[in-house]
C-alpha cells in the first residue's frame, strides 16, 4: 500500500497542476478579451477561472472592471467585495470598487474606498486622482486640488491631474491656477482641456 502513495499522489500533483494551468489560460484570454474592450467576452472567460478557483482576488476584480466597463455597477461592486473577502490586503479591488460607487454617485462610500486603496499603497497617483474626482463631487475642493496635487507629485506629466486640478481652482476663485493646470494639461497632449480654456481663460 505504501508504494502505490507516491503514484496517486503524483497523479494528484499533475491534475491539479493542470487545473491550474486551464485557469490561468482562462484567465490570460479573458485579459485579451478586455484589453480589445470585448467586455462581454472577457466576462466568459473569467467565469471559467472561477469556476476552478472561485476565490481568485485578481480575476474578482477584473470581472467587476469588465462588468464596470458595461455600466453594470452594481454587479461590478458585488465582485470586488467578493474580491475584498478573499483578500482583504488587495489594493486593486478597494479602487476598483470606489470607482464603481462613484459612477453610481455614492460618493462616501467611494472615499472609504479609496482611502483604504491608498492605505495600501500610497503610492498609486491615479487612487489620488480618483480619489480627488470623489473629493470634488463631495464638493471639497481644497481635499480635491491636495489628491490631484498628490498624484502630480507622484507623477509629474500626469495630465488629467492637471486637468482635474482646474476646476475646484476655479471654483475657489483661483482662476489664474485653474487656468496655468489647463494649458498644462493641454499641453502634455490632453485636447480636452481646451474647451475650458477657450470658455474660462480668455
Amino acid at each position: 500500500m505504501t508504494r502505490t502513495l507516491p503514484f496517486i499522489l503524483l497523479i494528484l500533483l499533475s491534475f491539479s497542476a493542470l487545473a491550474q494551468k486551464s485557469a490561468k489560460e482562462y484567465f490570460i484570454s479573458g485579459n485579451d478579451k478586455f484589453k480589445a474592450g470585448k467586455y462581454t467576452e472577457a466576462i466568459k472567460y473569467y467565469n471559467e477561472v472561477l469556476k476552478q478557483e472561485p476565490k481568485h482576488a485578481p480575476t474578482l476584480t477584473n470581472r467587476g472592471v469588465a462588468k464596470d466597463r458595461l455600466h453594470e455597477y452594481r454587479d461590478a461592486i458585488d465582485d470586488f467585495t467578493k474580491a475584498i473577502a478573499a483578500d482583504p490586503k488587495y489594493t486593486e479591488a478597494y479602487l476598483s470598487r470606489g470607482l464603481a460607487k462613484y459612477n453610481l454617485k455614492d460618493y462616501r462610500s467611494a472615499l472609504l474606498d479609496y482611502n483604504k486603496g491608498i492605505e495600501l499603497n500610497p503610492k498609486d497617483a491615479k487612487a489620488y486622482n480618483n480619489r480627488g474626482l470623489v473629493r470634488y463631487g463631495l464638493k471639497d475642493y481644497s481635499g480635491a486640488i491636495a489628491d490631484y496635487s498628490k498624484a502630480i507629485e507622484l507623477s509629474p506629466k500626469y495630465e488629467e491631474a492637471f486637468y482635474n486640478r482646474g476646476a475646484p481652482k476655479y471654483n475657489l476663485g483661483d482662476k489664474t491656477g485653474a487656468c496655468s493646470d489647463w494649458t498644462k494639461a493641454k499641453s502634455l497632449g490632453l485636447k480636452e482641456a481646451e474647451p475650458y480654456l477657450k470658455k474660462y481663460c480668455q
